[in-house]
């Protein structure tokens, strides 16, 4: 897969995006849009999951559903963000990303466990669930970045613009992808924290030099973590200096 063109070096940008926005985390994703305001920072992307664990669909959540209308109004970029987020079978994939699964994913690595059938099925669902409250993703994030190599065709089907993984923005309509680094906080467990702060730490050293960076942050417990807190440090000196944008923008740049 071909790499899209570099942004001018002048152009720096940051995509800031909120995960797991489902009716089980919406006082912790009100906390983190709250920071997020007062930090200047829109637009900005929500990552949505349709129905956490099968049991938590966001249609039938009125005040998620009129936060997510809210935030489109006022310019953010929703992003599907699986189905259930919950692993559902076997992993399979690539050795490496079976490892990453084990790691720090096994109970969310919900698109490399299940047969391609069984993802298109639940892109339609999750497409359908979003353009029932009035909302049309822009594009897909698996649950933890991992995803089976040939899901993107899928998603190209499915009217999706892009999909993110751990690393890459994929363009789905021109085939191509941009490398865009990430800092982050993950709502996990010590171990998972002290690798994303190790990361956070590399990026931020190179920020100067790169065109584009991205932060993410999860919800669970994020308003009680120093970790979440660390971040959102980060993300303040990187809106001194950057611009915040979309995914989608960024692709037109």
């Amino acid at each position: 897969m071909s790499r899209l063109p570099r942004l001018d070096a002048t152009a720096r940008r940051v995509v800031v995006s909120v995960h797991d926005v489902s009716p089980l985390h919406l006082a912790e994703v009100r906390w983190l849009l709250e920071r997020l305001d007062g930090l200047g920072v829109r637009p900005r992307v929500l990552k949505v999951i349709p129905n956490e664990g099968g049991a938590a669909p966001i249609d039938r959540d009125p005040g998620l559903v009129a936060l997510i209308r809210e935030e489109v109004a006022r310019g953010s970029e929703i992003v599907l963000h699986g189905h259930t987020h919950r692993t559902e079978g076997p992993i399979h994939g690539t050795p490496l990303d079976r490892i990453r699964a084990r790691l720090f994913a096994a109970d969310s690595a919900e698109f490399l466990s299940l047969p391609r059938r069984d993802a298109v099925a639940r892109i339609e669902a999750g497409m359908a669930i979003c353009e029932g409250i009035g909302i049309r993703p822009t594009g897909f994030c698996p649950p933890a970045w991992l995803a089976d190599r040939g899901l993107a065709s899928v998603l190209r089907s499915a009217g999706l613009r892009y999909f993110v993984t751990f690393l890459w923005l994929h363009d789905l309509q021109r085939r191509l992808r941009r490398a865009v680094p990430a800092v982050g906080y993950m709502g996990a467990g010590p171990s998972q924290e002290r690798l994303v702060a190790i990361e956070r730490l590399l990026v931020t050293a190179a920020a100067s030099r790169l065109p584009a960076v991205r932060v993410f942050l999860h919800p669970h417990g994020a308003s009680r973590s120093r970790a979440c807190s660390a971040v959102l440090g980060s993300l303040e000196r990187l809106m001194s200096e950057r611009t915040p944008v979309t995914y989608a923008a960024l692709l037109d740049a």
